[in-house]
């Protein structure tokens, strides 16, 4: 394998010191003739000169690189924050560096230190672990941390969030509004903050509403079942992971003969799933059922029936995501800052409104 090119070889093909090399090739303000720095910019041309950035950076103890870390890049949701966060860090000057984690803490913690040994000027973390001893060690490692998506399970660190509970209540209202009045909750498990919450305000919307849920009317998958290998769960966010779940829910709901007239799932990718083991058992969306998720990921738009959902901003979260972070490491922001993002309908075609 060929040797780095380095300063040294440089300055003997420009027949100068290391010190002139040095200063030529960082725009030093040291005065240098203009025919020695072209001396210098010719040979580091002709040798294919690289700048060692490692070494530069841990001589300013910057590197304007920056770690992230989401459950998954699968996922349309975390793919559309993750190209957020890329937006804004590409405009602001830094480099992100994407992990997944594959819905495992123990992969989690391994990206945050192997990050660490990087030398990131900070981190952008969208933690499964709902453990306060975790979130601690995070921070153990780095004050530069930003956490998003889930609720922040502590006050000591920046994080931008949504309002979970309140996109609950606002699904059941919209569905309450159509005329429902059974409505049926789908999910895996309760395996994180965010889907508890989009339970809860579901639940809450419809006793405001005068309404109880029935927990017969909520469907759960065998938390067994839910177990998977490691490299099952690299894939877990695609087609052969919750859309996967979607259909195994939505084959519950048949089997149960439920008669709930509207079926809200936890994201959107298990409504997808829903919706096509519905139609597949010949079921019309949303004439016979109708269905609504969470997120408003991209897809959403191009299922058939287009699905009505309640949308978190994804893009917007990310740039808010690194913008607040880069402002933490320029220090710009000094003390914990949360950023919690409202919901929206989004209405489409899988409702129907009953008369």
């Amino acid at each position: 394998m060929q040797n780095r090119v380095t300063i040294n070889d440089v300055a003997k093909a420009a027949r100068v010191s290391n010190a002139t090399v040095s200063r030529v090739l960082n725009k030093s303000d040291y005065p240098i003739s203009p025919e020695i720095r072209k001396k210098v910019l010719e040979a580091a041309k002709k040798l294919h000169y690289t700048p060692n950035l490692f070494g530069r950076n841990l001589k300013k103890g910057k590197s304007n690189d920056i770690g992230v870390i989401v459950p998954s890049l699968l996922n349309p949701f975390y793919a559309e924050t993750v190209a957020g966060i890329e937006l804004e860090c590409r405009k602001r000057g830094y480099n992100p560096i994407f992990c997944s984690s594959g819905h495992k803490v123990g992969k989690e913690m391994e990206y945050v230190d192997l990050l660490q040994q990087k030398c990131v000027d900070g981190l952008i973390i969208s933690s499964i672990s709902s453990n306060v001893a975790d979130m601690q060690q995070i921070l153990d490692h780095n004050r530069n941390i930003v956490l998003f998506d889930q609720p922040a399970i502590c006050g000591d660190c920046d994080s931008v969030t949504y309002n979970f509970n309140e996109a609950g209540k606002m699904a059941a209202h919209y569905l309450i509004e159509k005329g429902h009045r059974d409505i049926a909750f789908l999910v895996p498990c309760f395996d994180r903050q965010s889907r508890v919450a989009r339970f809860e305000g579901v639940k809450s919307g419809m006793k405001e509403a005068g309404l109880e849920f029935s927990e017969s009317r909520l469907f759960l998958l065998d938390e067994e079942a839910q177990e998977i290998t490691e490299n099952e769960s690299i894939l877990q966010d695609n087609q052969s992971g919750w859309f996967k779940d979607g259909i195994e829910l939505a084959q519950a709901f048949l089997k149960s003969q439920c008669e709930a007239t509207a079926v809200v799932a936890v994201n959107d990718i298990i409504a997808l799933g829903v919706i096509r083991e519905f139609i597949r058992n010949g079921l019309k969306i949303p004439q016979d059922v109708s269905v609504m998720g969470f997120d408003d990921i991209s897809i959403s738009v191009m299922s058939n029936p287009a699905l009505t959902t309640i949308a978190q901003p994804s893009v917007e979260m990310g740039r808010m995501a690194a913008r607040m972070l880069i402002e933490r490491i320029n220090g710009e922001i000094q003390s914990n800052t949360t950023i919690v993002l409202n919901p929206s309908i989004v209405e489409r075609e899988s409702v129907r409104q009953i008369i």
